[in-house]
């Protein structure tokens, strides 16, 4: 009898736990008083990733000139709580998820869902929707369910792949034909097993109900956003960004190739070995 979505989850969650130091970077945001203070704090809580902090902080990006040779706590000011925080948040998840990939390419997966990171702090903070602060960790965790079937059945995913790349059959009914449940259903149960934030958890859940209002909302907007941008595979009919969109990517990113360089230049420098 094929194991279910929670059944897999349950087996990938003893593969891959979330570090301790994710939670306390989870239970940290701009609203919690002395955040700036405490951030640099709870990096160094895990001294490989304050090492690699100091990596992405020397590579190419908005930040290289005010963080390059300062403290943590000068880098915080600098460029800003949020930036640092997210920086750190794709680092602990790249980190807890080390799968070797064959169906799809393991960098493309992750600069597609920083691309939904970043796309969906903007919109998030723009519509000033309840649970804006986990608007980036939803779109690093939205889709990790991928990661986990790669991983769980490669040969079976490399199948299911071939078929959705022709685009003929939407792609979560090619999923749930093969395995039973889709890739969300598994980003949902691994986002529970870990035991992520409620508010957290039920964007994730909002996208397989199909819900569109407040996270969630935003979490599906960036994603077509994303795809817009080709940061992820094109299939099917080709979506334009909404004004909404390039107008909060033109002011917070200075355009498509300043997000597309935002986006390349912190996955890359955050897969980096630390000295």
């Amino acid at each position: 009898m094929p194991l279910s979505a929670s059944d897999i989850a349950a087996q990938a969650v003893l593969r891959h736990p979330i570090p301790a130091v994710m939670y306390e970077l989870l239970s940290l945001n701009e609203s919690v008083p002395g955040a700036m203070m405490a951030l640099p704090d709870v990096i160094r809580l895990d001294p490989d990733l304050e090492k690699r902090m100091r990596t992405v902080s020397r590579g190419p990006g908005p930040w290289a000139d005010r963080t390059a040779h300062r403290s943590l706590e000068d880098g915080v000011n600098a460029v800003g709580f949020r930036r640092v925080h997210s920086a750190a948040l794709l680092i602990t998840t790249v980190k807890a998820l080390p799968i070797e990939t064959t169906a799809f390419d393991y960098l493309d997966f992750w600069r597609y869902s920083v691309a939904v990171a970043y796309i969906g702090t903007s919109l998030a903070y723009a519509r000033r929707v309840e649970g804006r602060e986990y608007a980036y960790a939803a779109g690093l965790f939205h889709d990790v369910g991928r990661l986990i079937m790669e991983e769980d059945d490669p040969q079976g995913l490399t199948i299911v792949r071939s078929i959705q790349m022709r685009g003929e059959i939407p792609w979560h009914e090619v999923e749930r034909s093969a395995f039973g449940f889709t890739a969300y259903d598994l980003s949902v149960e691994m986002a529970r097993a870990w035991r992520l934030p409620p508010l957290l958890v039920d964007a994730i859940t909002g996208l397989v109900e199909r819900r569109r209002e407040g996270l969630v909302g935003v979490l599906r907007d960036a994603c077509l956003a994303a795809r817009a941008l080709r940061f992820a595979t094109q299939t099917g009919r080709r979506q334009d960004l909404t004004v909404e969109t390039a107008d909060l990517i033109d002011r917070y990113y200075e355009g498509r190739d300043g997000l597309r360089l935002r986006v390349n230049s912190l996955l890359e420098t955050s897969m980096i070995a630390p000295e």
